[in-house]
Parts: structure tokens; C-alpha cells; sequence
């Protein structure tokens, strides 16, 4: 998934998200709180595709390119979700 895509989602569902990666893992993400993003696009590298991730034991850096999907926390896999 692009980042500018993952990042309008996350904004956009501050009622919180399921990130879904192509593995099969998944991260609950209950409030904005729980993830960075980094600065907005203007102020960094048009190449930045990782996000933290708190996960409960500690951070996770993740990479965009490799979530398949984002749905938000309450609405489940119904095809709402970014893909």
C-alpha cells in the first residue's frame, strides 16, 4: 500500500484501524496515539514508506508496502478498508 493512502486512512478512522500485513499480522491500532507516521509529506523524503506501530510489548517499525489492508477497528474485513 502507498504511504499517502495508509496515512489519509489512519487520519481519516480516529476511531482506530486493524492494519493487516501480507503475512497475515495484524496490529490494533485503538487511537492515533498508537502509531507515527513522521512529519507530513512536504517535510520529509517522498521515498519514506515506515510507520511505528505500538503493539502492546514495545514499538514495531513497519513498512507500508507491505500492509494489505487497513479496515477500520469497528468495521471488520466488510470492504471498507484500504487496499
Amino acid at each position: 500500500m502507498d504511504f499517502a493512502s495508509f496515512r489519509r486512512f489512519v487520519n481519516d478512522h480516529p476511531e482506530g484501524v486493524t492494519i493487516r500485513m501480507v503475512d497475515g499480522t495484524e496490529y490494533q491500532v485503538p487511537h492515533r496515539d498508537y502509531i507515527s507516521l513522521g512529519p507530513p509529506p512536504e517535510a520529509r523524503s517522498r521515498s519514506a514508506t515506515s510507520f511505528l506501530v505500538w503493539d502492546g510489548e514495545g514499538m514495531r517499525l513497519v513498512n507500508a508496502l507491505v500492509v494489505a489492508e487497513v479496515v477500520p477497528m469497528n468495521g471488520g474485513a466488510n470492504g471498507n478498508g484500504a487496499h
